[in-house]
């Protein structure tokens, strides 16, 4: 019989008597082995049937890796045996080392609302996950990072991050056509540090912020779950442990690392303008200007950019410690030169409508012909970027299998960043900003975990975590009073307004395990609450009345149950519940909208309410290495703290409802070895999902009260319905040294209903998530070869991007008049190449080739028009001591 393959790690020479420090808490018996295979680099292999329902023992302490298996083993009734290369573990009377031949590590169901204390994901966790999951590696963050940290998550199928390239110091996860407003729970060590910027009409990011150099492992639950409160799902982001840095056997190291990139130029003088100055009314002479400047490119091998890290460990006994810096300096990046780069296009007589959505008549009308206002291998303005962070983590280990774990995330930038709604259309010309825009974070996380030997009934994690999140934007008001003046008078000439805002939250969760008469039962369930509080910066409400940063507070509690039970060995079935319940309070006056527009407004707004979520699922195991599930789940989302508060022209709304979502997750796993070799493995995830979200909270416009003085402005409310569906798809095949991977997502339907008489495959105007309409298909190959006796590794990617999944157009009935211009882009491919070569144990490195095809393209999910960055050449060395 042919066993399915999930090792840790490809198989190396190994000693089985090599110390080595182990800290691997009880736990389910498969997720104790991946972790034991990840401290010691060593292959086990393990069916399934054997792993099942049993749970390990915890190992603790410097020992051999004999010594710490068998203690891992202890009251299992297993046996193991060793090849010099590779583990075996057999059933009583299992036979021998013979087992390693076509044996493996096989994950039964995992349950992804929270395993135990030590589980640890790898690149094949996902395909033995019973949900729609992923997984992104260090290694693939690494190899793939980009001038953003938005550009990890690219290849990830239903994934992807927005605004990659504006204030690019931070990621807004996308996930299945969602995105912002809490849709996409986004942690880091158990964190949140999500923070609203505003864009004036055209939109919003959300922005959480992280430094891809401390990021050891990214985990993606794609859909709600009831130990979740992201209704799209949950992006959970795990800083790098002590195991990272520290060789087997090691009490402490220091892992050094430094690297350079290409083509990016120091930011040009303020004013500096870029790409074309196109005639902006009917009256003025059709005379097209290209700017003189930006064209200067760097050569792709002329170092311009930089980064360095320096992260040093210790364990000794049952401590650990970690200490870690980094910082990062690139300048403004150049776009590429093949595709859709800025040209005029002469369109002669047009009517065309303006800003304010009147139709004018021009006689001669010159439009761009590409998807940005910048010229191929144009110096692209405002997308400089400079951070530093700070990590500090610290784990003890108790007796009877309690771990108490506290970390400190420290992070700060500068990055170019556009008002959005400055640069939302094509004929617009950039220019370059004086001031950028500046983020701080300070995050800490205490976390206590225990899970005793012997005992099913005790499987708990608690954490606490603080966040202080610090936001600073240019001056954007454009509109100035006496009162402005005199204030600027007083303050250094760079002043910057923004918003100061504090999140907390506590979570506690438990899994007791059961074997029954009538099968195995775990039963998992917890609390959580967060605190969110935000308030404009010193002088804000005064040099920002337009644009003025929300003032209020929000809290959110929640408990919920969750069940799996395997009635027979072939067949588990889940069911859920979860309660939530919101209260926020908007601490603005209500200043451009009269009560005869807002019938329901009132001063001091203020919100309470709750509800129940339940789900369901079954899982199928029809043969060795296989499953089939299919879960169910509804979802509650309350108003986020950006939706329950106001501000100039933008109203909340006493009568809006949760969101409400109901989602179908219907998919295969498979895994193989032994496929086409004797040593070879494939792994195979296919999903189909379907998700309908009632009472979409989006933002419509209100129009003037007939007769009266009134302005137009907008207000958060619910519209019918929002749909999503799709397939989604990953593959990965490895024999020797050889790996290639496959991912691939389609959407069949995406899809906003103002109304119930009025669903169209369209955005609404005037909502947000306009600019949040995913593509309609994208796909990711990468394959990688070691050589060398694997001291050389040799790889690449394709990536290819599909067009819009939905378009934007104004409905039978619209949502709100157009204020938000959809960024469009062209469907496109990007080739990257990556190289990594290890000199020695300690040091090595890498070399790799981003764009090499020079490629010309706009990021979905933006919010302007802007190109991403062309042909880059990175370069980077690692040492470890």
């Amino acid at each position: 019989m042919t066993s399915v393959a999930v090792p840790y790690a490809a198989t190396v020479p190994a000693m089985a008597q090599a110390q080595s420090s182990f800290n691997i808490p009880a736990q389910p018996l498969a997720s104790a082995l991946i972790a034991f295979s990840r401290q010691t680099n060593i292959e086990v292999f393990v069916p399934s049937s054997v792993a099942s329902g049993k749970k390990s023992t915890a190992v603790s302490g410097a020992m051999s890796s004999d010594a710490a298996l068998q203690t891992l083993l202890a009251g299992t009734g297993l046996t193991y045996s060793f090849n010099g290369t590779t583990y075996a573990i057999n059933a009583p009377n299992a036979g021998g080392a013979g087992a390693t031949v076509d044996g493996a590590i096989a994950l039964d169901t995992i349950d992804v609302s929270g395993g135990g204390s030590g589980d640890v994901s790898t690149v094949y966790t996902p395909y033995a996950t019973a949900a729609a999951t992923s997984f992104i590696s260090g290694e693939d963050i690494e190899r793939f990072r980009g001038a953003s940290p938005a550009d990890m998550f690219r290849g990830v199928p239903g994934v992807l991050s927005g605004e990659a390239r504006n204030g690019g110091g931070a990621i807004d996860v996308n996930i299945r056509g969602m995105q912002g407003m809490g849709r996409v729970e986004v942690t880091v060590d158990g964190a949140q540090n999500a923070s609203n910027v505003y864009h004036g009409y055209q939109g919003i990011s959300n922005r959480s912020f992280v430094d891809p150099d401390f990021i050891g492992g990214v985990d993606i639950s794609k859909g709600p779950d009831a130990a979740s409160g992201g209704i799209a799902g949950k992006v959970a982001m795990r800083t790098i442990e002590a195991s990272d840095i520290l060789f087997p056997g090691r009490k402490h190291g220091v892992r050094i690392k430094g690297g350079f990139g290409t083509n990016t130029s120091s930011p040009p003088a303020v004013g500096t303008t870029a790409g074309y100055s196109f005639p902006f009314a009917p009256w003025v002479s059709p005379v097209v200007t290209s700017s003189s400047a930006g064209m200067d490119r760097p050569s792709v091998l002329t170092p311009t950019s930089g980064s360095g890290s320096i992260i040093g460990a210790a364990q000794g006994g049952n401590a650990e410690f970690v200490v870690g810096y980094s910082r990062r300096k690139q300048g403004n990046y150049h776009a590429g030169t093949r595709g859709p780069v800025a040209r005029p296009v002469d369109m002669g007589a047009q009517q065309v409508p303006n800003s304010a959505g009147f139709i004018q008549n021009w006689p001669q009308y010159i439009a761009n012909g590409g998807v940005a206002n910048y010229r191929g291998g144009e110096e692209v303005l405002n997308s400089e970027l400079e951070t530093s962070s700070l990590l500090a983590k610290a784990k003890l280990s108790l007796e009877n299998g309690q771990t108490v774990r506290a970390t400190y995330n420290g992070f700060e930038s500068e990055a170019g960043e556009v008002m959005a709604s400055g640069q939302s259309d094509l004929r617009i010309q950039p220019w370059q900003r004086g001031q950028t825009v500046g983020a701080k974070v300070n995050s800490g996380t205490l976390n206590y975990a225990w899970n005793p030997a012997n005992n099913n009934l005790i499987d708990l994690q608690s954490n606490v975590w603080i966040t202080e999140l610090e936001v600073r934007n240019p001056v954007r008001n454009s509109f100035i009073t006496q009162e402005i003046v005199d204030l600027l008078a007083t303050l250094p000439h760079n002043f910057r307004t923004g918003s100061d805002t504090t999140m907390w939250g506590a979570d506690v969760t438990n899994i007791s395990r059961f074997d029954t008469s009538i099968g195995a039962l775990n039963w998992s369930y917890g609390l959580s609450w967060l605190s969110e509080d935000t308030t404009p910066s010193k002088h804000s409400k005064v040099l920002e009345w337009r644009y003025v940063p929300r003032d209020g507070e929000r809290q959110e509690a929640a408990a919920f149950t969750k069940a799996a039970w395997d009635p027979v060995d072939w067949m588990t079935l889940n069911a859920g519940l979860r309660y939530q319940h919101f209260w926020s309070s908007d601490r603005s006056a209500r200043e451009s909208l009269s009560a005869a527009q807002l019938p329901y407004f009132q001063d001091g707004y203020s919100q309470n309410k709750g509800g129940f979520s339940p789900s369901v699922g079954v899982v199928l195991k029809p043969f060795e290495g296989a499953q089939i599930y299919a879960n169910y789940a509804h979802a509650m989302r309350m108003p986020s703290l950006m939706e329950a508060t106001s501000t100039f022209g933008l109203a909340v709304n006493n009568l809006v409802d949760p969101e409400r979502a109901r989602n179908l997750d219907v998919g295969v796993n498979v895994m193989r070895s032994d496929l086409l070799t004797g040593n070879d493995k494939g792994m195979l995830k296919v999903g189909y999902f379907h998700s309908i979200v009632d009472d979409y909270i989006s933002r419509a416009y209100v129009p003037p009260v007939t007769g009266s003085t009134d302005r137009s402005g907008l207000v958060i409310g619910n519209i019918h319905q929002a749909e999503f569906s799709g397939i989604e798809m990953s593959a990965r095949y490895e024999v020797g040294g050889f790996s290639a991977s496959m991912s691939a997502n389609y959407y069949t339907n995406v899809s906003f209903c103002p109304t119930a008489n009025t669903c169209e495959g369209s955005s609404i105007y005037g909502d947000y998530a306009t600019n949040q309409v995913p593509p309609k298909y994208t796909i990711d190959f990468t394959v990688a070869q070691k050589l060398f006796d694997d001291k050389l590794t040799v790889g690449g990617r394709v990536l290819h991007i599909g067009q819009r999944a939905a378009d934007h157009r104004e409905m039978i009935v619209r949502g709100a008049a157009p204020f938000i211009s959809a960024v469009y882009w062209d469907p496109y491919t990007l080739v990257d190449l990556f190289s990594e070569y290890k000199i020695n144990e300690n040091l090595s490195v890498d070399l790799r080739v981003q764009n090499l095809t020079d490629q010309y393209y706009v990021d979905p999910l933006s919010l302007i028009q802007q190109p991403g960055p062309g042909r880059t050449l990175y370069g980077a060395f690692t040492a470890r001591f």
